[in-house]
């Protein structure tokens, strides 16, 4: 299977200036304010003009650059983008694992087109969520994460199978996963680049640094035995409506609360996503808090299946004290439950508008998720007269 990577550069920087644009243009330097002793987490290109670089101390960076903005590291806020980005990329990827702080890998089992393919969800995110990426594909997680890295920004660089070796031969030996102690050890050997490591015996190098070599030493050849798992989002999902005066007209109240629930509803199918419970908090203006906890019979995810219960809840826990605000959390997530139907019911449609149909449903569930029906001769109950078999969209 063929892995895709896509890169945020400057993650820290990108997450500052998205929330507020008026510091784009200016050289912006994250990791603390200039009189403090910490060291730079990130750093702008405009600031990188100046000579700044990441891990200097925030001191230097100051004397460097005293126009400079500088912003303590938000680990908060970067975690909360980076896990809307996720998000995101799983809507369009069925195989998606994070490696963060600025790194997303993706599964490319079904794909035709790869580079088109990255391309597209590259796109998604940037109009989506306003970041800047570069994209690379490679045969290991590994190669990609480094194509990625070199890669212009809304770009993808692709490595051809076989090809990793030559594409990792020149790279500094700094991109492998290596201490510094390690590094340091190699340079006596006149090692500074990926490639010259294979010109070492393989014996020599784990015997010098045991399993350590070993994975190094395939990782130069462009070996990876590693593979792209299926990330899963948190176990619930929170959304909340604030009011700015308290709210005292039950009409008003049902309103917002059915507004509220049919965004949590299109939330949680976005995600392919169904709630089995749903908690019901309501604060109230005196600062107390009544919660109920909703379960249902099957997973859901539909607003008028949830609506009933969720609205004769809220309207009976809030009568007595004005509401200042309402939230829902769907909890005991779980996958979207899948029912069966007929191409052949509705409008007639084409056989390139079922192929499509059945390659969305495979990247998805899987290639066994799409089965045919064939007869079988000797069965004596109906039941036996038929059965299912594998086969491709193009049948």
């Amino acid at each position: 299977m063929r892995i895709a990577c896509l890169h945020v550069p400057h993650f820290a920087i990108q997450a500052e200036r998205r929330d507020n644009p008026a510091l784009c243009g200016k050289p912006l330097i994250i990791g603390g304010y200039h009189h403090e002793t910490g060291r730079v987490w990130d750093v702008s290109e405009e600031a990188a003009a100046y000579g700044v670089v990441p891990d200097a101390p925030l001191r230097q960076a100051y004397s460097l650059c005293p126009r400079g903005v500088f912003l303590p590291y938000s680990e908060e806020r970067c975690r909360q983008a980076f896990s809307r980005v996720l998000s995101l990329v799983a809507q369009l990827c069925p195989l998606v694992e994070p490696a963060p702080p600025s790194h997303v890998l993706m599964g490319l089992k079904y794909e035709a087109n790869e580079a088109r393919f990255v391309a597209d969800v590259m796109a998604s995110v940037e109009e989506e969520m306003g970041f800047l990426l570069s994209g690379g594909i490679g045969s290991t997680g590994f190669v990609a994460r480094l194509a990625s890295e070199k890669a212009e920004l809304s770009q993808t660089l692709v490595v051809p199978a076989g090809e990793e070796q030559a594409f990792l031969q020149y790279l500094p030996l700094e991109s492998l996963p290596v201490s510094a102690g390690t590094i340091r050890r190699l340079c006596l050997f006149g090692i500074s680049r990926v490639g010259e490591l294979l010109t070492l015996p393989r014996g020599a190098v784990e015997c010098q640094f045991g399993k350590e070599g070993r994975r190094l030493y395939e990782l130069a050849r462009g070996s990876d035995d590693g593979s792209v798992g299926q990330w899963k989002e948190e176990g619930e999902f929170v959304l909340e409506k604030c009011f700015d005066v308290p709210v005292e007209d039950s009409g008003e109240l049902l309103e917002a609360t059915e507004e509220l629930l049919e965004s949590l509803c299109r939330k949680l199918r976005e995600r392919w996503q169904c709630c089995r419970t749903l908690v019901v908090s309501v604060c109230f203006e005196n600062g107390e808090i009544a919660r109920r906890e909703l379960h249902f019979k099957e997973p859901v995810a539909s607003r008028q299946r949830m609506a009933r219960r969720v609205l004769e809840c809220v309207e009976e826990i809030a009568r007595s004290y004005p509401v200042e605000e309402v939230r829902l959390e769907a909890g005991d997530l779980c996958a979207e439950k899948g029912t069966q139907t007929s191409f052949l019911d509705g409008p007639p449609r084409s056989k390139e508008q079922l192929v499509e149909a059945v390659r969305v449903l495979q990247q998805r569930y899987g290639r066994s998720v799409l089965k045919k029906v064939v007869s079988r001769r000797n069965g004596r109950l109906p039941e036996e007269r038929f059965s299912f078999a594998a086969c491709e969209a193009e049948e």
